[in-house]
Formats: structure tokens, sequence, C-alpha cells
């Protein structure tokens, strides 16, 4: 029995991506920035959970605006195997 693959437009699956891929991102980063600055003790949920709600949103952004850029800048000089 295999897996049911949705039907998505190519938007939803932008969208998508960003924001699976924007929360990975801020919550690694944001947690390795708390453990740095304020290290691993009583209270780092309360001190990482505030910042990873503020970065998401940005880095939600920069993904739907950077990645369809990086993308034609690098179809300008290389081209895909099949």
């Amino acid at each position: 029995m295999g897996i049911i693959k949705l039907r998505i437009t190519r938007t939803t699956h932008r969208v998508l991506f960003a924001l699976i891929m924007s929360f990975v991102t801020s919550s690694t980063v944001s947690f390795i920035v708390v453990m740095v600055t304020k290290g691993f003790l009583d209270g780092f949920i309360n001190f990482w959970i505030p910042s990873l709600f503020r970065s998401w949103p940005i880095v939600f952004i920069l993904i739907l605006v950077f990645v369809p850029l990086i993308n034609k800048f690098l179809d300008t000089f290389f081209t895909k195997d099949a």
C-alpha cells in the first residue's frame, strides 16, 4: 500500500514549502542563539518560544521572496538533470 498524494498548485506547494522550511530554520537558529546567549537553564523554553515566534514570520517572508530569485539566478547558469 503506497502513500496517497494530493494534487496541489505550484503556489500552494511554494507556500507549504516556505511554512515548513521557515519553521525548521527559525526554530533551529533561535534554539542555538538562545542556547549560546542564555544557556540551557530553567526557563529556557520561556526565552526560546517567543524568539521562535518573532523570527518565524520574518523567515517565512524571506523564503517566499528569495527562493524564486535564487532559483532564477541558478537557472541562468545551470541546467538540471532530468
